[in-house]
């Protein structure tokens, strides 16, 4: 069974093309206590980052210009 501060040691990655959102959920998770939050801009970097690092939870926004979130 996993306790809560394992949960929190999820490793997310966050994809986004609007900076502003971006900041609204990197600030989110910090504030609930999330530890391991990393962030993107670039849609083509992502499976690149997930071969490197193995995220637990990948929020993507699937509107995206040049490469959509599906």
């Amino acid at each position: 069974m996993m306790s809560n501060s394992d949960i929190l040691k999820a490793n997310i990655l966050i994809v986004d093309d609007q900076e502003a959102n971006v900041i609204l959920l990197e600030q989110l998770l910090a504030e609930v206590g999330y530890t391991c939050v990393t962030a993107t801009m670039n849609p083509r970097e992502v499976c690149g980052l997930h071969r490197q690092n193995n995220y637990d939870l990948i929020l993507l926004d699937l509107q995206m210009p040049g490469m959509d979130g599906f």
